[in-house]
Order: structure tokens, then sequence, then C-alpha cells
């Protein structure tokens, strides 16, 4: 089974340690648990993307603009039509545009059709499930320190929705797609972000873990997959086997394109699950951050929906909470401050109609079927933003 017993789920549990993250005494606690296991992740940790770091820093001496045009240009027509292409970006695509031998372009199109059929709920799953644990503590630092995903909710969460709908649209991270190109803009910018934050004078410089760095891109690639997968599931999915290993092989490959050390990317869902308890051995704790971007993300949904109604926007929210708390459980979603709602049974009415619309399709009105498509976000989610924006 993909989904471990209830009580085997409750080892996996974050916010479980009398510890502080990261803390001495936390690490002590996981290396009797997890021995030597713990060492990658700690190693991680500490380290950003090299390649991507220093091309930032030769950037930063060209005029304003300059260097992501020669990215762009390089992702559209190849690195071969730049003049004396700068080192840092000769690099980037020597690894780029060589393609692992464990790419199997029809597995990850497996995916790619459970997504497109499963569009909404994908999306429902990622926002009540899988993003709350990357808002986790120690992970949700550079959130907090640049506060955009504070000020501006509903277009970060557009353009993270987007990345992810490119990703999996069919041969979405082909060379030559915007899904691929998409992701290496979005690596080039984490290092960008990297080094402003690493630049700021409030910026703590005593932290043992580096911005946006290896580990924590390797939990949000296992929160995008593992985690999404498990959501769906909780929602009355039906999911084949090979359509998760798409799903765990997609993810696996913006990995590799996000340059995350092949020790830190997991090809399984046991090595998910074995990475998840390491990583909420050490750190992702529930904090008051996590509970300001969980409600952030949860009030934002109007404005992402383009609900203008405040009736209306009040019912969404009063649905998405309950919703989040079935997926999260009780105890996360009390820690992250999920209100007790009493529309639970609306939910699990819409569970319910989900587990149809799965098992006897026909017995499901046609406009149900088509609103979970990937067609809806294309037409509702803020897809007019540049997707190089």
């Amino acid at each position: 089974m993909f989904l471990r017993s209830r009580e085997k789920q409750k080892e996996m549990l974050p916010g479980t340690s009398p510890f502080p993250p990261l803390s001495a005494e936390r690490i002590a606690a996981a290396r009797q648990r997890h021995g030597n296991a713990i060492d990658p992740y700690l190693k991680y940790l500490r380290l950003g993307d090299p390649i991507a770091d220093d091309l930032i820093l030769h950037f930063e001496k060209l005029p304003p603009g300059q260097g992501f045009s020669m990215l762009s240009r390089a992702l559209k027509d190849g690195i071969e039509t730049i003049d004396n292409p700068p080192k840092p970006l000769v690099a980037l695509f020597e690894q780029l545009d060589s393609v692992p031998a464990w790419v199997e372009w029809d597995l990850m199109l497996v995916a790619s059709k459970k997504i497109i059929r499963s569009g909404l709920l994908t999306a429902l799953s990622f926002a009540a499930y899988a993003l709350p644990h990357t808002y986790l503590a120690t992970a949700n630092k550079p959130l907090a320190f640049t506060r955009t995903l504070l000020n501006k909710t509903a277009h970060r969460y557009a353009q993270t929705l987007r990345l992810i709908t490119e990703s999996f649209l069919p041969g979405g991270l082909q060379r030559h797609a915007d899904g691929f190109g998409l992701v290496v803009f979005v690596r080039v910018l984490h290092a960008r972000v990297r080094r402003q934050i690493l630049q700021a004078d409030d910026w703590d410089q005593s932290t043992p873990e580096l911005p946006l760095n290896q580990a924590h891109m390797a939990m949000d690639a296992i929160f995008f997959s593992f985690h999404v997968i498990q959501g769906m599931k909780r929602l009355g999915m039906r999911l084949t086997r090979r359509e998760e290993e798409g799903v765990l092989l997609t993810w696996r490959y913006i990995g590799y394109l996000f340059a995350i050390n092949p020790e830190m990317v997991c090809a399984s869902e046991e090595q998910a699950q074995r990475m998840i308890e390491i990583a909420f051995s050490l750190e992702f704790d529930p904090d008051e951050t996590s509970k300001h971007l969980c409600q952030a993300l949860i009030h934002a949904g109007p404005e992402l929906m383009k609900i203008e109604n405040e009736r209306q926007a009040r019912f969404f929210v009063s649905m998405a909470n309950p919703m989040s708390r079935h997926l999260l459980g009780d105890k996360l979603a009390d820690q992250l401050g999920y209100p007790k709602q009493k529309r639970r049974l609306l939910c699990y009415g819409f569970i319910a109609l989900v587990w149809l619309s799965e098992r006897v399709p026909w017995l499901v009105p046609r406009a149900v079927q088509e609103y979970k498509g990937v067609a809806f976000w294309l037409e509702k989610g803020d897809y007019e933003t540049r997707l190089f924006d």
C-alpha cells in the first residue's frame, strides 16, 4: 500500500519532538534513532546551488536584465547561440542538456494524463496538504524573511501552480518545453533570492542552514509528489501504481533540473518515507510563522479563484479550513491554527462525490467531471502571468 497505516503515519508527524529544530539535543536524539543516516541531510542544509550561485554572481556584473535575457535566449535557441558565453552559463547547460538514463518519458506521460484529468483535486491536495508542510520550521525562514508570500499570497501561489501545471503537461519537461524553461528560471531566481538574503544585514548568519538549501528543496519535492498523492487519495481519488510512480519520477527529474544532489532525491515511496522520518526528526515543526503562512494561503483562495462576492468568499474559506483539517489530521491542524469547523459533513460529501466520479463516473454529471480537469485552472488561475515574470 502506498499509504501507511494510521499508527505508522503517527510516527512521521511533525512537531512531536520536545527539542527545538536543529538544536544539539534534537540532532542527538535523531542520531540515536537514525544513526549516520542524518549526516547527508545535515550536510545539504548548508549547501545551495554552486552553479546557479556562480551564475548570479556573473549576472550582477552585467547591465540590469542582460543576464536573464541571455539565459532566456540560451533556453530557447541553445547555449551555442550565445557569443562567448560565461563559464557559469556553460556549466549550467552542460548539466541541463544531459538527460539522465533513468528518465522514462512514457512513464511521466502516464502521470501527466492523470494530473490533467484531475487538476482541481491535485491543486486542492497541493494547497491544503502539501504546502502547509513546506511552511514548517525551519524551512519557512526565507518566506518569513522576504515576506513575499505573506504580501502577495494569491499571486505567488498561482505562480507555483503554473510551474506544476507546465511541468505536468505532456512533454512539459522536454528540453524546449515551457515547463523545462520555467523550472530553470525558478532555479536561477532561487539563487538570486538566496544571495539577497545572505547579503541582508538582518539575516541571522549564525543559523545552521543556508536559505533555500538543497535539503529543503529535496523535501519540497517530496511534499509536492508523495504528499500530493497522499492528499489526492484522502480526497477519494484512485491512482494506479504506475501513475504514482510517474508522479514521483516527474518530481525526481524536476529535482535533477534544480540541481538537488542525487543523494537527496527520492526515487521511490520507500525512500520518500525514509527522508520524511529523518527530516521530521531534525526539524519541520509548526510555529507562529507556519500559522501565519497557512492562514494567508487559505484566505488567498477567493482571490486566486476570482471570487468577488464577499459571501461566496467567506463560504469558500469556511470549506477550505475543514478540508485542510481532514487532510492534515486534527493534531497538526490544531498546531497550525486551523479553526474547528462545522462543515465537515459537506467536506465528506465532497469526498464521496470524488469517490463516485473515480469509480462509477457514469453516475456523476459530465460537468462535474470536466470541473476536475486542469482546464479549470487554466481558465480560473492567474495564468495571465508572464511565463518568466
